[in-house]
């Protein structure tokens, strides 16, 4: 499942949120990097032999106090 932009939900993997692009069946892929590349994300996730998850890690946002 590819999920709209609008719709991507945000998971805590190891206390650090990801938004996921796409929850896809192991059998269903061939090669992860290029469906990494061709969602735009930087993170795959293999869940359980089942699924690949398709993230994108959220970053903290630098701010300080004026």
């Amino acid at each position: 499942m590819i999920f709209p932009s609008y719709k991507r939900p945000i998971e805590y993997i190891n206390h650090r949120p990801y938004l996921i692009h796409a929850i896809i069946p192991i059998e269903r892929i061939k090669d992860a990097k290029l469906v990494k590349e061709w969602l735009g994300v930087d993170t795959a996730f293999k869940v359980k032999n089942r699924d690949y998850w398709f993230c994108e890690e959220i970053q903290e946002a630098i701010w300080e106090q004026i």
